[in-house]
């Protein structure tokens, strides 16, 4: 079988049609290489190319008018809705572009299939009136009378716009199809004698097929096909369509070269069903592998789901010497597009809040960004890293730019990135575009990627700056950013390698005229291909299909014949497609797959089928992280030990022994960082400082000359007072927290826990204002606010010869008073706590109140974390004041009524019993922390940690 474009040399040579006069007209830019390669090949000698070029640039090379480009385009239909808006007094771009450019494409191809647009728009306009039942205008409604009206100016609009161009000696691409084709004598213009081969077209429009047949007619031109029996003659197969249609057209039944591979040949066929997207690449990656050096020349891998490139690249062998990239990396799947949303999310900031101070977020993500990064010395990095730290530690939302200055580079690209430019488009592609020559300027060696990608940015940035600096509307900082992405997103970056020899890894559009033996289908899934895009117009789809405009199926036809021409010479077809699920009908395999199987396997007996499912491999078995106990382990719990404990330490250990090692032992602390709306424990300590800041002035203190001031009782007329002054204290609070940023907790999530806040505080000191009208007689002295208390304990050493260590033992007691002579602990909890989380009991199958509490908490049952938090304060008390404190009670802001819970021992504990008591259970898991044959494992029943998940 020989390939297309050999076919198409020999052809030439069997008709004699002179190199100098003869015009090869081919589809795509990619098989203008292949084809010069076929003529060296037949000749096996140097010779004198023939011409042969695309027929877009062809057409556009020989019309004497220039054609606009889109952007310009859409600007010069603005000025025209301008004069004569849709509807009055809306007239601004923003209200425009959204439709402007459906319509432009609309008018091409109207140009482009030569459609009579008098008759289309009356039609169209005769459709909407039936829809809108408007046949009697006097009964029309506002709405609908704007609605005919927009109709109504959609053929002046087109005529309006072809002679504003004409006037400027402009046209479009649509029209310059349309003005070759009635006036064919511009194909001589250059060579009288010249003879044209139109090759692999598929899908063409109308003035392609009269400029063809034209030619054709006076024997000047040649068009050859590569089709197949199998789908040609088969009049509703999609891939036989246009060409069936053009046989017609030429009124011959049919043209060179359709021959009957597809329903002859041999071919094995593997379909691999893969779990996630990018296992795809491996099982490529791994039967790529497996080729030599001549069969990578003749495989191809071709891209269904061109997104996946990025995937298809990490997974090629190392033993690939050679791979031609065609598809090229589109700029919109680099860090460009990250870098392009922070400029504008910057810009839509500034013109929000009125003013250039810079959100927290933006600049971190400018710091951490790929071109910044690429640009940095390490002291620059480094002074970056402490601004992070200062912004962390005083919770800033917002940044003043003279405070990100570090360096003369840093202060040069912060001026700019950072600088409002106020609706004043020019200037913001003007910074874009300095921009880039300082990042080019600067970015080393090393980052040569980030170079290139800028570099081609920058290239699709002057072609927008010219156009805006003509004649540019005033327009939305929306409408701009959407103009902006428009002009760059599909740009590509190339990939330098041999077009003609390795493997070569292509997209569908990309392979037209090509043949290869071995094909690698990547990703052939429903909606990758065919794709799904629908077609954006605002011409119905019955008017569409009467005349003769491109629908939905013909664009499906278009995708098979690509797909089902790469088959005529395959010997080997490996497809791939993913059965994981991102969105609808996106898990399915690709029509095509089900067609090949059920229509071409069963006419040709030696196409072979395999499907198979694709397993990573992976078979080891998931094991629970433990972490043996070694003697430098052992050594870090001592450290842990001597710097002293807390309820906090003894509960994570009792709760999750790993999670204990990873957060004390290895010192992995929780991840810092800014506060947008308010945690939890946040809140908690926000209320904790108000509740401090009102009982304060009751306790006992020392003024400045050393004397000591007694505290005084605490009335009910004092908590009211307190309840006036709870708002005050509650917003000083949330300016502390929020680096006085008021912005950032009067509205939205922030002000509701702000309400909470208050509300909780007041709740509290209604509380005990119903505590003390109900015991009128009994006097309330607060004894300590957020009080530190500390102690230490001789803890037996069993692994060293029984000598002891001192442990110290600390805790923070929220409040300590003394209620009718009653010295109470109180601990203020923001979560929700009843009575029965604080009563020390015991299970049938537990033979003492200790085992209780240790077994409990390494089960993870939280039922009695209160109790040990509430023993250990007491213990703490006794032991610096020689107390045997009363009550120790939970404060819950969720059961204010309820609240106090105060701690309930069971009948043979007595509270000079809690020393010896809690000692027990402290020295009991201290041993547990320091016995080399238990590891450190993660407690199943427990919630999983940051590490452990």
């Amino acid at each position: 079988m020989e390939a297309f474009v050999n076919r198409i040399v020999k052809y030439i040579d069997e008709h004699a049609l002179s190199n100098q006069n003869v015009c090869i007209v081919v589809p795509s830019e990619r098989m203008i290489a292949y084809l010069q390669r076929a003529f060296f090949e037949f000749y096996q000698k140097p010779i004198l190319s023939p011409k042969i070029v695309t027929i877009d640039r062809w057409i556009q090379d020989l019309n004497p008018t220039p054609v606009l480009d889109k952007t310009s385009l859409l600007f010069e239909l603005y000025e025209l809705f301008r004069k004569d808006p849709v509807e009055l007094n809306v007239d601004s771009f923003d209200s425009f572009m959204a439709w402007g450019q459906i319509l432009l494409s609309d008018f091409d191809e109207i140009d482009r299939y030569l459609v009579p647009a008098d008759q289309l728009f009356k039609n169209l306009r005769d459709i909407r009136e039936i829809e809108n039942w408007s046949f009697n205008s006097e009964e029309l409604s506002k709405g609908q009378i704007q609605f005919m009206a927009f109709w109504d100016k959609l053929k002046p609009y087109y005529f309006a716009l072809e002679a504003r161009l004409k006037a400027k000696s402009l046209t479009t691409k649509g029209k310059a199809y349309g003005y070759f084709a009635n006036n064919i004598d511009l194909a001589f213009a250059s060579d009288k004698d010249a003879q044209f081969v139109f090759a692999g077209f598929n899908a063409l429009s109308e003035s392609e097929i009269s400029i063809m047949k034209q030619l054709s007619i006076m024997g000047r031109a040649a068009i050859l096909m590569d089709s197949d029996q199998f789908y040609f003659n088969d009049p509703i197969h999609e891939a036989g369509q246009f060409q069936r249609d053009l046989c017609k057209r030429l009124e011959q039944k049919a043209l060179p070269f359709i021959e009957n591979y597809l329903g002859t040949k041999e071919m094995e066929i593997r379909v691999v069903e893969c779990p996630q997207f990018t296992s795809q690449a491996q099982v490529v990656g791994s039967e790529l592998k497996k080729l030599n050096t001549q069969q990578l020349n003749e495989t191809l891998v071709l891209l269904a789901d061109e997104s996946l490139l990025s995937s298809i690249l990490k997974h090629l062998p190392a033993e690939i010497e050679q791979a031609n990239i065609t598809v090229g990396l589109p700029l919109r799947q680099t860090s460009l597009r990250s870098w392009v949303d922070l400029i504008f999310r910057l810009q839509e900031s500034f013109l929000r809040r009125g003013n250039s101070s810079i959100y927290y977020r933006d600049f971190i993500q400018f710091a951490h960004h790929p071109f910044i990064l690429g640009v940095l010395s390490s002291q620059e990095k480094n002074e970056i890293q402490n601004i992070e730290s200062r912004i962390i530690n005083h919770n800033w939302h917002f940044l003043d730019r003279k405070k990100l200055d570090l360096s003369e580079r840093l202060s040069e690209l912060n001026k700019l990135i950072f600088e409002p430019w106020k609706n004043d488009w020019l200037r913001g592609i003007e910074v874009i575009q300095l921009l880039n020559e300082k990042l080019d300027l600067w970015l080393d060696e090393k980052n040569e990627l980030e170079r290139a990608i800028v570099r081609r940015f920058a290239h699709a940035t002057v072609v927008l700056q010219n156009i805006m600096s003509k004649d540019a509307p005033t327009m939305s900082i929306a409408s701009f950013r959407s103009l902006f992405n428009g002009n760059w997103s599909n740009e590509t970056i190339a990939y330098f390698g041999n077009p003609l020899e390795g493997l070569q890894i292509m997209g569908l559009l990309e392979t037209r005229g090509l043949d290869f033996k071995r094909i690698f289908v990547f990703g052939l899934n429903e909606g990758s291909m065919p794709p799904q895009n629908a077609i954006n117009t605002i011409i119905p789809m019955d008017l569409r299909k009467y005349f003769g405009l491109p629908t939905p199926r013909e664009k499906q036809g278009l995708f098979a014949h690509h797909f089902y021409r790469l088959l005529h010479h395959a010997e080997e077809l490996l497809i791939t497609y993913s059965s994981a699920s991102e969105s609808v009908g996106s898990s399915e395999p690709s029509r095509y797959i089900q067609q090949i199987e059920l229509e071409l396997a069963q006419i040709n007996p030696n196409i072979h089928i395999q499907k198979s499912f694709y397993t990573a491999g992976n078979k080891e078995k998931v094991e629970t992280t433990t972490i043996q106990k070694t003697e430098e382990i052992v050594q870090r719990i001592y450290e842990v030990l001597r710097g002293g404990i807390s309820f906090s330490m003894l509960d994570k250990f009792m709760s999750c022994p790993l999670d204990f090692y990873y957060r004390y032992v290895l010192r992995f602390g929780e991840e810092n960082k800014v506060e947008e709306d308010i945690e939890s424990n946040t809140l908690g300590t926000i209320i904790h400082y108000v509740l401090e800041n009102l009982f304060a002035p009751f306790i006992d203190r020392v003024d400045e000359a050393g004397r000591k001031i007694s505290g005084k009782v605490v009335t009910e007329e004092d908590l009211l007072r307190m309840e006036k002054d709870v708002p005050l204290l509650v917003s000083k609070s949330f300016e502390i927290h929020f680096s006085e940023d008021k912005n950032s907790w009067q509205t939205g999530t922030n002000h509701i826990n702000f309400e909470v806040a208050k509300e909780m505080v007041q709740n509290v000191l209604k509380r005990d204002r119903t505590i003390l009208k109900e015991n009128p007689q009994k006097a309330l002295f607060i004894l300590g606010l957020e009080r530190r208390l500390e102690t230490s304990i001789a803890i037996e050493d069993t692994s060293n010869s029984g000598k002891s260590f001192e442990v110290r033992l600390s805790g923070v007691c929220d409040r300590i008073d003394q209620f009718d002579g009653v010295h109470r602990i109180i601990d203020y909890k923001s979560g929700s706590v009843n009575q029965d989380k604080v009563e020390l009991k015991k299970t049938a199958n537990q033979e003492s109140y200790e085992e209780a509490i240790l077994t409990n908490k390494r089960k993870g049952n939280p039922n009695q974390k209160h109790v040990l938090q509430l023993l250990i304060y007491c213990y703490l008390y006794y032991k610096e004041t020689g107390i045997l404190t009363d009550q120790a009670g939970i404060f819950s802001f969720r059961s204010i009524k309820e609240s106090p819970h105060f701690l309930k021992l069971p009948e043979d504990i007595r509270k000079e019993d809690i020393p010896d008591f809690l000692e027990g259970i402290l020295k009991q898991t201290i041993a547990d922390m320091l016995d080399k044959n238990v590891a450190f494992t993660h407690n199943k029943d427990s919630k999983y940690c940051a590490y452990c998940n």
